[in-house]
């Protein structure tokens, strides 16, 4: 009974981890926020192309889990992607998502109007999967600065 009672208490400890890793897997709209916060101060302080090529390292300060920067012009041409490098330099402006709408579109309006959320679908690098995501878009300069938190199902 004794080793049972353990055997069980290992499960229950080991999924608590577990779940507790799985949570901590994804980024929040705060975090995502505070992200483009801080790519704002970087592009001010180290010029756009110094920050755009650490913007789209994936090893780099400005990837963290599932959150990512991302900056396009106004015509909505990649100019740095941390999620997906092999969008940079391609035009997203007439990308639709799963459910229509035109995402980069959606993102740079937010951002000419002040900035703010925009609810989109986009794929998820860590999952491999499109999933919901709330994202979060700033204007610096004549570009768009964005990242955004994918919404746990």
């Amino acid at each position: 009974m004794n080793k049972l009672f353990k055997v069980a208490a290992f499960s229950f400890i080991a999924f608590g981890l577990n779940a507790a890793s799985l949570a901590n897997e994804r980024g929040t709209i705060d975090d995502a926020v505070a992200m483009v916060k801080k790519a704002k101060a970087y592009i001010k302080a180290n010029g756009h192309e110094k920050a755009y090529a650490e913007f789209s390292n994936p090893k780099g300060q400005f990837v963290d889990r599932d959150i990512y920067i991302f900056v396009f012009d106004k015509k909505g041409n990649t100019l740095a992607h941390g999620g997906n490098s092999k969008l940079i330099g391609k035009n997203l402006y007439d990308l639709k998502d799963v459910d229509g709408l035109y995402s980069t579109r959606a993102l740079l309006e937010t951002a000419q109007k002040g900035g703010g959320k925009t609810n989109i679908k986009f794929l998820n690098p860590v999952t491999k999967a499109v999933e919901a995501k709330t994202a979060y878009s700033e204007m610096v300069d004549d570009v768009m600065i964005g990242s955004g938190a994918y919404v746990a199902k």
